[in-house]
């Protein structure tokens, strides 16, 4: 918490590059920290760093989040549970980016005939414009 009123504290004009410079290094530092621990890499690693945390964050939050807002929150899903959804969510991402490709020559298409017929119309009105004056 004291991170943020830091930067919430750095707001005035004078202190702008301090409060980017604070800002870019926290930024930085997650960014640097995800990558070490396989955040990025191959989806094992990421499973892997998902599972580490997993078990080190959810008995805190049984033991110290009241009864009554356990309750109300969903469990947080398993590492197969992730492994899977992220999987699909991969394959889905992979399947829709095919399928734009392949339709990118009828979107292109599409494109240069509307401009085409824009421009045409375009013309048209410049050179009526242009007799009626």
């Amino acid at each position: 918490m004291g991170i943020v009123r830091l930067v919430h504290s750095m707001r005035s004009r004078e202190n702008r590059l301090s409060r980017f410079a604070v800002k870019a290094t926290l930024v930085g530092g997650v960014v640097y920290y995800s990558v070490q621990q396989g955040l990025w890499s191959k989806s094992e690693d990421s499973v892997q760093l998902y599972g580490r945390l997993y078990n080190s964050i959810a008995p805190y939050l049984k033991d110290n989040i009241p009864k009554e807002f356990v309750n109300e929150l969903p469990p947080l899903p398993s590492t197969t549970d992730l492994s899977n959804s992220v999987k699909s969510s991969w394959n889905k991402g992979v399947i829709a980016s095919m399928k734009f490709l392949s339709e990118t020559p009828t979107h292109v298409t599409n494109r240069v005939t509307s401009i085409s017929e824009a421009m045409q119309s375009y013309i048209e009105q410049q050179s009526v414009s242009e007799k009626s004056q």
